[in-house]
């Protein structure tokens, strides 16, 4: 019996001391790598792949002529001066990239909502950038005829180079209140009354200004400088002309640079299409026409403010004015804001501008 006993005792510890374990030891060495498993079977055959030589060295060769553009973009105005944070829905279509993008896919002239991380215009908001691989991709992102935002004003046609591009921004906002000339009276409840900042669709074409009766006779529509036939690239065929390093022409789009601190203008396109061949220009100021329209500007401007609805700072001065006195404000924020002093269509500029200075003389 003793030794039962003893043996139930040793029993028992020995299954109480295997319900109790101690503290986990520290890891063992890995183990020697097992043999490698049976090869799986073969996935699908993927797409075939592009011999750089036939897609990418179309345009990324050793050439440098897309730097040279690259640089001049990066002196233009879109770049430094295109104010892209103005990236709400209703300035975002034309501010930014990502706007003007939806705005050619949409049509509308608002974006959706604002747009977030806005980018200034780019490469790729003019150019169809890596859709194909190819030099197409140098393709403009639009090129149809612009339907103009103001109503009336009709739709321009500036060809399939870049003029019709630019016309899808480089056009007058939508002017409210539309005064009626002889109509009743309009007020003005904002100091920003007028076309914006780039009406120079509408001045290129001939179209959009109140015509009032006077010593001129207004004859709309387009001149050389708008006509497609005559001036296939329109804006481009200036604006683009042969660059001065990166401060003027290409893409830079400005039309002056600095040359040995004078300013000088680039009259390039201007003689090198066709157009001034035979009497080469040597400034914009042909036949006076600038020295002309910027003369009547001022007079107007002069005349809108002693009626007092300009006021000293150039911008609209709230309240209730006659029709006429409201027409003759637009057509001088028209042209001023268009900012060739009349190059881009003298006689339209030079007749509204004229039978203008005549009315506001009147009130």
């Amino acid at each position: 019996m003793l030794r039962r006993s003893w043996a139930f005792l040793f029993i028992g510890a020995l299954v109480i001391g295997a319900g109790c374990e101690g503290p986990e030891g520290p890891t063992g060495p890995a183990g020697p790598q097992g043999t490698q498993g049976l090869q799986g079977p073969a996935g699908p055959t993927g797409p075939a792949g592009q011999d750089a030589n036939e897609n990418c060295t179309q345009c990324h060769t050793e050439d440098v002529t897309l730097y040279a553009k690259q640089v001049q973009y990066g002196e233009s105005k879109h770049r430094l001066g295109g104010n892209f944070e103005r990236s709400t829905t209703s300035c975002a279509p034309c501010h930014t990239h990502q706007g003007f993008i939806e705005r050619i896919a949409t049509g509308a002239m608002v974006t959706a909502a604002n747009v977030v991380d806005p980018a200034p215009i780019n490469c790729r908001t003019c150019h169809q950038i890596h859709t194909t691989y190819t030099d197409a991709d140098f393709a403009l992102t639009t090129t149809a005829p612009v339907e103009l935002w103001n109503a009336g004003h009709g739709t321009v046609d500036y060809g399939a180079d870049v003029g019709n591009l630019c016309a899808q921004c480089h056009q007058g906002r939508v002017l409210s209140p539309v005064p009626e000339l002889g109509g009743a009276d309009v007020t003005l409840t904002s100091s920003r009354y007028g076309f914006h900042h780039g009406p120079q669709a509408q001045v290129v074409g001939g179209v959009g200004a109140f015509e009032f009766t006077g010593s001129r006779v207004i004859a709309g529509g387009p001149t050389v400088h708008g006509d497609p036939d005559s001036n296939p690239e329109v804006c481009g065929t200036c604006h683009m002309a042969q660059a001065f390093g990166s401060q003027a022409g290409g893409h830079t789009w400005k039309m002056s640079y600095l040359y040995h601190g004078a300013v000088e203008e680039n009259v390039a396109g201007c003689n090198g299409t066709g157009c001034h061949t035979t009497v080469p220009l040597t400034t914009f100021d042909h036949n006076t026409v600038q020295t002309l329209v910027t003369t009547l500007l001022a007079d107007i401007s002069t005349e809108l403010q002693r009626i007092g609805i300009q006021g000293v700072d150039h911008y609209a001065v709230p309240g209730t004015w006659p029709a006429d006195v409201v027409a003759g404000f637009a057509n001088w924020q028209m042209f001023e804001e268009d900012l060739s002093h009349g190059i881009h269509n003298p006689a339209y500029a030079m007749a509204v501008l004229t039978n203008t200075l005549e009315v506001m003389r009147t009130h």
